[in-house]
């Protein structure tokens, strides 16, 4: 039944799973990042520099910004459907989206591993 609803048929339910899994892993990744927050308690500038060394919470990090951007890209596309009816001026606003969406992770990966 699930293989039926990701199919062709329903173009729209692996857009709306996507967002939803998403989300999931922003929630996961926030109680993390609280937890750990709570936990070390970073106060200066060289702590959170510390804080962010770790090669596998660079990975989570990266991990965590490349899931808010692929659900903020879906919601933001199904808002432009709802609210933009010219359709010509839709697809230049989203190619617009699409790349500031490239350029964020671009620059989310350049921080974490400071290029």
């Amino acid at each position: 039944m699930l293989f039926e609803l990701l199919s062709k048929r329903y173009p729209g339910m692996r857009q709306w799973l996507t967002q939803r899994l998403s989300a999931l892993v922003l929630a996961g990744y926030i109680v993390l990042f609280i937890g750990l927050i709570v936990i070390k308690q970073p106060a200066s500038f060289t702590q959170w520099t510390d804080f962010f060394q770790p090669t596998w919470w660079r990975v989570l990090t990266l991990v965590f910004f490349t899931n808010l951007l692929i659900h903020a890209w879906l919601g933001v596309g199904n808002v432009l459907k709802d609210y933009i009816f010219n359709v010509k001026l839709r697809v230049y606003v989203q190619m617009l989206v699409e790349m500031l969406v490239a350029v964020e992770l671009v620059w989310m990966v350049k921080i974490l591993w400071r290029m």
